[in-house]
C-alpha cells in the first residue's frame, strides 16, 4: 500500500487541487480554520511527495534519505493528525 493510501488513517484524499490564483491566507473570507486546514493540506501533499521520491529512489538509498524519509513520515504523521483534531 503506497503513502497516503489508508484512508481510515490519512486526509490526504480530502486533498483536492485549488484553483492556482487562490491564496487562503489572504481569503478573509473564509474562516480561519478553513485557512488553516488549506496549508496543512498543501504540507500533507507535499510531504506525500518527498515520500513517494524517497521510495522511488530507494534502490539507491543511502543513510542520509533513510534520514530524510524518517523525518517526513514524522512531519507527514504529525500535520495528518492536526487535521483529524481540527476536522472533528
Amino acid at each position: 500500500m503506497g503513502v497516503g493510501n489508508a484512508p481510515d488513517r490519512s486526509l490526504l484524499l480530502r486533498v483536492s487541487l485549488k484553483e492556482f490564483n487562490f491564496d487562503p491566507v489572504t481569503a478573509i473570507q473564509l474562516p480561519l480554520s478553513e485557512r488553516v486546514l488549506d496549508r496543512l493540506g498543501d504540507i500533507l501533499f507535499a510531504t506525500d511527495e518527498i515520500l513517494d521520491m524517497v521510495a522511488t529512489a530507494r534502490r539507491r538509498a543511502d543513510d542520509s534519505s533513510r534520514d530524510v524519509e524518517d523525518c517526513v513520515r514524522r512531519v507527514y504523521d504529525q500535520v495528518n493528525e492536526l487535521m483529524k483534531k481540527l476536522t472533528d
